[in-house]
């Protein structure tokens, strides 16, 4: 590896942005989002039958909110969208294309 690269890591691991999407990768639930779903059974449900890709990308989507209030509305919209069964932050195709 070159100097430059080793660096880049170097800063990556003293800033946090090395392991910023570990829980993400695992799927690890935040509180506030669990307990937002665990509040609205029709969300929970359907936020468990989502795929894996998609939970990720929303996972990171939340976790990613710089402030609180972002982040709030983030799993606010997380769970009002799964409540009726759409993905938060996710493209919609269109009927009948």
């Amino acid at each position: 590896m070159q100097p430059a690269g080793q660096a880049a890591i170097d800063r990556a691991k003293a800033n946090g942005s090395w392991s910023a999407l570990d829980e993400v990768e695992t799927l690890a639930e935040p509180d506030d989002l669990r307990a937002a779903l665990d509040e609205v059974p029709a969300a929970r449900a359907e936020w468990d039958a989502f795929p894996r890709s998609t939970r990720r990308a929303i996972l990171e989507w939340v976790t990613s909110a710089k402030r609180a209030g972002t982040r709030e509305r983030r799993v606010r919209q997380t769970v009002d969208e799964a409540a009726v069964g759409r993905r938060a932050n996710q493209p919609r195709q269109l009927k009948g294309r």
